[in-house]
Protein backbone atom coordinates (compact mmCIF):
# COMPACT_ATOMS: atom_id res chain seq x y z
CA UNK A 1 0.00 0.00 0.00
CA UNK A 2 2.81 2.42 0.92
CA UNK A 3 4.59 1.68 -2.38
CA UNK A 4 1.41 2.52 -4.32
CA UNK A 5 1.05 5.84 -2.50
CA UNK A 6 4.69 6.73 -3.08
CA UNK A 7 4.37 5.76 -6.75
CA UNK A 8 1.25 7.90 -7.07
CA UNK A 9 2.95 10.90 -5.42
CA UNK A 10 6.03 10.51 -7.62
CA UNK A 11 3.87 10.26 -10.74
CA UNK A 12 1.92 13.39 -9.82
CA UNK A 13 5.14 15.27 -9.15
CA UNK A 14 6.48 14.33 -12.56
CA UNK A 15 3.24 15.20 -14.33
CA UNK A 16 3.06 18.62 -12.67
CA UNK A 17 5.99 19.71 -14.84
CA UNK A 18 4.33 18.62 -18.09
CA UNK A 19 2.23 21.74 -18.67
CA UNK A 20 2.77 23.84 -21.77
CA UNK A 21 5.39 26.46 -20.98
CA UNK A 22 7.17 28.96 -23.17
CA UNK A 23 10.81 28.13 -23.58
CA UNK A 24 13.18 31.05 -23.79
CA UNK A 25 16.32 30.85 -25.86
CA UNK A 26 19.28 29.90 -23.70
CA UNK A 27 21.49 32.76 -22.55
CA UNK A 28 24.49 31.04 -24.13
CA UNK A 29 23.12 31.71 -27.62
CA UNK A 30 25.22 34.43 -29.33
CA UNK A 31 23.46 37.77 -28.97
CA UNK A 32 21.16 36.73 -26.11
CA UNK A 33 23.18 38.49 -23.40
CA UNK A 34 23.36 41.75 -25.37
CA UNK A 35 19.66 41.53 -26.19
CA UNK A 36 18.72 41.02 -22.54
CA UNK A 37 21.01 43.75 -21.19
CA UNK A 38 20.47 46.44 -23.83
CA UNK A 39 18.15 45.70 -26.74
CA UNK A 40 15.21 44.39 -24.71
CA UNK A 41 14.68 47.84 -23.21
CA UNK A 42 13.00 48.87 -26.47
CA UNK A 43 12.50 45.63 -28.40
CA UNK A 44 10.48 43.92 -25.67
CA UNK A 45 7.74 46.57 -25.62
CA UNK A 46 8.13 48.32 -28.97
CA UNK A 47 9.40 51.56 -27.44
CA UNK A 48 10.30 54.23 -30.03
CA UNK A 49 8.73 52.03 -32.75
CA UNK A 50 11.22 49.19 -32.25
CA UNK A 51 10.11 45.88 -33.77
CA UNK A 52 9.15 43.66 -30.83
CA UNK A 53 11.14 40.51 -30.19
CA UNK A 54 9.30 37.51 -31.59
CA UNK A 55 6.87 39.59 -33.68
CA UNK A 56 7.11 38.29 -37.24
CA UNK A 57 4.92 41.04 -38.74
CA UNK A 58 7.16 43.78 -37.40
CA UNK A 59 10.47 42.11 -38.28
CA UNK A 60 9.73 40.72 -41.75
CA UNK A 61 9.79 44.04 -43.67
CA UNK A 62 13.01 45.10 -41.96
CA UNK A 63 14.71 41.73 -42.46
CA UNK A 64 13.73 41.78 -46.13
CA UNK A 65 16.26 44.62 -46.58
CA UNK A 66 19.03 42.27 -45.48
CA UNK A 67 21.15 41.90 -42.39
CA UNK A 68 23.79 44.38 -43.56
CA UNK A 69 21.20 47.19 -43.47
CA UNK A 70 20.02 46.05 -40.03
CA UNK A 71 23.62 45.97 -38.76
CA UNK A 72 24.37 49.44 -40.14
CA UNK A 73 21.25 50.95 -38.61
CA UNK A 74 21.86 49.31 -35.24
CA UNK A 75 25.49 50.47 -35.18
CA UNK A 76 25.11 54.00 -36.61
CA UNK A 77 21.52 54.71 -35.62
CA UNK A 78 18.52 55.37 -37.82
CA UNK A 79 15.37 57.49 -37.86
CA UNK A 80 12.56 56.28 -40.07
CA UNK A 81 8.80 56.62 -40.50
CA UNK A 82 8.04 54.01 -37.84
CA UNK A 83 10.44 55.27 -35.18
CA UNK A 84 14.10 55.42 -34.36
CA UNK A 85 17.02 53.15 -33.63
CA UNK A 86 19.56 54.89 -31.42
CA UNK A 87 23.19 54.22 -32.32
CA UNK A 88 24.35 51.12 -30.46
CA UNK A 89 21.09 51.11 -28.55
CA UNK A 90 22.52 53.92 -26.39
CA UNK A 91 25.17 51.46 -25.14
CA UNK A 92 28.37 52.75 -26.73
CA UNK A 93 30.45 50.09 -24.98
CA UNK A 94 29.06 47.42 -27.33
CA UNK A 95 31.37 46.23 -30.09
CA UNK A 96 30.21 45.90 -33.67
CA UNK A 97 30.40 42.12 -33.28
CA UNK A 98 28.14 42.17 -30.20
CA UNK A 99 25.60 44.32 -32.02
CA UNK A 100 25.61 42.02 -35.05
CA UNK A 101 25.11 38.98 -32.81
CA UNK A 102 22.17 40.70 -31.08
CA UNK A 103 20.59 41.60 -34.44
CA UNK A 104 21.03 38.01 -35.63
CA UNK A 105 19.50 36.74 -32.38
CA UNK A 106 16.43 38.97 -32.68
CA UNK A 107 15.88 38.12 -36.34
CA UNK A 108 16.35 34.40 -35.72
CA UNK A 109 13.79 34.27 -32.93
CA UNK A 110 11.33 36.56 -34.70
CA UNK A 111 11.19 34.88 -38.09
CA UNK A 112 11.06 31.26 -39.19
CA UNK A 113 14.25 30.31 -41.03
CA UNK A 114 12.34 29.77 -44.28
CA UNK A 115 10.56 33.15 -44.29
CA UNK A 116 13.43 35.39 -45.40
CA UNK A 117 15.35 34.86 -48.61
CA UNK A 118 19.06 34.44 -48.00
Amino acid sequence: MTKKILLLIASLALLSGCGKKEVAAPASVPGAKTYKSTCSICHKSGLHGAPRFGNREEWAPRAANGNEILYERAIKGYKGNKGLMPARGYNHKLTDAEIKEAVDYMVKYSLPAWSVEK
